[in-house]
């Protein structure tokens, strides 16, 4: 019962006149929806947007998202190698460490 549920929620996002990048709320729902469905294509591509790259850059909740998607599509080493960039780009690492 719970997957028809699910399937009629994505139905209904994806038909919305009002795209689901409007609301970081909205978003998020929009990933849950494809995570549970295991719409991981879909899921990443949505993610993969210049919108949803913004969103997941400001909501952690967004992110962690990302992450689930990415772990299981089997990008693991993609989004050790973002993370490393996004350390070294935020300048969270102080002289003399070194990130494996």
């Amino acid at each position: 019962m719970s997957e028809i549920l699910y399937k009629l929620a994505h139905r209904l996002i994806v038909s919305s006149p009002t795209p689901s990048y409007i609301s970081i709320e909205r978003f998020h729902l929009h990933l849950s929806v494809l995570i549970k469905l295991e719409l991981f294509d879909d899921a990443h591509k949505l993610l993969d947007s210049s919108v949803g790259k913004n969103i997941c850059a400001t909501s952690l909740s967004c992110s962690e998202l990302r992450r689930e998607v990415w772990k299981r599509k089997g990008l693991v080493k993609e989004e050790g190698e973002l993370a490393k960039n996004l350390v070294l780009e935020k300048g969270f690492v102080t002289s003399g460490l070194e990130i494996i």
